[in-house]
């Protein structure tokens, strides 16, 4: 059911997962009226099929009115992509062949459907264009294209959560809303929410009930919101509105948390097919469950005894006494406010300081005091301050900026015809890149762009790009193969920030890690460099790099 633009993204992302899809990407214009773009990595159409996929009732996934008892796939009716041909212009390009040909179907309320070749790894891309825009009745009901895009980034959040072993991407009007690396439940939600709510996730479960599963994950009461936006429910992967099972699931944190507060919550079912119906909506959003009362009382007591046994820590206490005191609890951080972080390195600082949030850090020298778990730096400010440093994010925070900063200065000198710098290191044996032929079009005008980092990249005839020095960063000349991931995932990208991108990438990838252990030397020349940056709070993915405390705070959470 093709309601606004999230339903034909909803739709898409179903399908994509439905074909085994590793890594998604989603782009939308002007909330999805003018554009929406869903590619995937998956098992993709085969040129028989592909005339077929825009035909009412044609699926794949159903060979037998016995198999409507047991779905287990995302979609099935074969209703979706007809739907979506019928209110708008579609174009799907898709291949099941390694060949990189692929074969294209576009369609439209009043164009016959033509078939065309493209070249394309295996996979599929669907592209739709001006949705409603034969309905203008319908169109004009829909809001504005902020709203609608919040709609679509809901709905990719959701599928995000609901299947963390998959990568998403989704980019809107060329900024990036949403980012996870399909590394797993814990790095989804620090993609999404900053490592802080990612740490305090208390799991539950697995518990059985009858033939059912439940298990998932609450984060901490010292991370809340005020909207229920962030309670997902999932059964059999698919994210779901059950009117009985979301009750259940408030019932168990609401006498935990203050008034009109609602957690980061996960909830996971797993039941046999034959166990739930999803045709009660056309939507698929709302399901039928058997056992859903001994479900809702399963979840319920697992969200109760989760929260209710987990005891703040002092950091916690920290930052829930503050909130309290502020009238104002500790909120969870969205998607917007880091591609902020991410594109804009000159814009004030933020603190994580649980007493004194408005007052600058201390310019004075920062003292090491010791290295906890060789992850975290304590430090002590001229003031007087704790500092706790998370040594990989100031460091890759430093050469993020080094990289912009290089960038700059070598833009200024071809400007001024200065005599030119070597920004690189050479490579001792230069290494050949191999891209698709769409990303090698787009990377072949940024070459110049990527010299500025020290990228010394040269087109090898074809699609094969040869490297022959890379930026002047710790490691970098030794990790080839990490290199050419970055080159060919970040500089080939279709967005208007590559560059940062490939920046954060290069600098993720280089900067020290958790878990290296660090002299004194080391960890003072590290904060005597974190200093120096233009955004010492947070790394280029929006996480904090710091936490600060002063006396006063420390003696209220020990109550001296």
């Amino acid at each position: 059911m093709i309601e606004r633009p999230a339903s034909v993204v909803r739709e898409l992302l179903d399908n994509a997962l439905d074909a085994g899809a590793t890594s998604i990407r989603i782009e939308v214009r002007d909330g999805g009226l003018t554009l929406m773009r869903v590619a995937d990595d998956g098992e993709g159409i085969t040129a028989d099929d592909l005339p077929l996929a825009l035909t009412s009732h044609a699926t794949s996934k159903v060979r037998s009115l016995d198999d409507l008892e047991r779905v287990s796939t995302l979609g099935f009716r074969g209703e979706a992509l007809a739907s979506v041909a019928a209110v708008a212009e579609v174009e799907i390009a898709s291949t099941a062949e390694d060949a990189g040909i692929a074969r294209v179907l576009r369609s439209g309320p009043d164009m016959p459907g033509e078939l065309s070749e493209a070249s394309r790894t295996r996979g599929t891309t669907v592209t739709v264009r001006n949705v409603f825009a034969a309905v203008p009745a319908r169109r004009s009901l829909l809001r504005s294209a902020g709203v609608e895009t919040g709609h679509i980034l809901a709905v990719a959040r959701a599928h995000a959560l609901a299947h963390p072993a998959v990568r998403f991407l989704l980019i809107a009007d060329g900024r990036r809303l949403l980012q996870t690396s399909g590394s797993g439940q814990v790095e989804t939600v620090a993609a999404m929410y900053g490592s802080d709510v990612a740490r305090a996730l208390l799991p539950f479960g697995p518990i059985v009930v009858g033939e059912n599963k439940v298990s998932g994950v609450v984060a901490g009461r010292a991370f809340h919101a005020a909207t229920r936006e962030h309670v997902l429910l999932t059964i059999n992967g698919r994210p779901v509105s059950n009117r009985a099972l979301l009750a259940a699931l408030e019932s168990g944190y609401r006498p935990l948390l203050r008034k009109g507060r609602h957690p980061l919550l996960i909830a996971e079912i797993v039941t046999p097919p034959h166990q739930v119906d999803a045709n009660v909506h056309p939507s698929k959003a709302e399901v039928l469950l058997r056992d859903e009362q001994a479900i809702a009382a399963a979840l319920r007591d697992a969200v109760s005894a989760t929260l209710g046994q987990a005891p703040l820590s002092a950091l916690d206490s920290a930052h829930a006494r503050s909130a309290s005191q502020l009238t104002r609890p500790l909120p969870l951080r969205f998607p917007r406010r880091r591609a902020q972080q991410i594109t804009r390195i000159s814009e004030r600082p933020r603190r994580y300081d649980a007493d004194e949030a408005d007052s600058p850090l201390d310019p004075g020298p920062w003292e090491p005091l010791a290295q906890f778990d060789e992850t975290l730096i304590l430090a002590r400010t001229a003031s007087g301050h704790l500092l706790l440093v998370d040594q990989h994010r100031a460091h890759e925070r430093i050469l993020y900026e080094r990289l912009l900063q290089r960038r700059e200065s070598i833009r200024q000198m071809v400007e001024t015809t200065a005599p030119p710098v070597e920004a690189g290191q050479m490579l001792l044996q230069p290494l050949l890149v191999e891209l698709s032929p769409l990303q090698a079009r787009q990377l072949e005008p940024r070459l110049d762009d990527l010299r500025a980092l020290g990228l010394d990249c040269q087109p090898f005839g074809g699609s094969v790009f040869l490297v022959r020095s890379v930026p002047n960063l710790p490691g970098m000349a030794h990790d080839a193969a990490a290199f050419a991931a970055t080159l060919a995932e970040e500089a080939a990208a279709d967005s208007n920030d590559w560059l940062v991108a490939v920046c954060v990438s290069l600098a993720c990838r280089t900067a020290i890690r958790r878990g290296q252990p660090l002299t004194t030397e080391e960890q003072r020349a590290l904060l005597s460099e974190l200093q120096s940056v233009a955004v010492v709070a947070s790394c280029p993915h929006g996480s904090p790099v710091l936490l600060r405390y002063s006396r006063h705070g420390l003696a209220r959470v020990f109550e001296w």
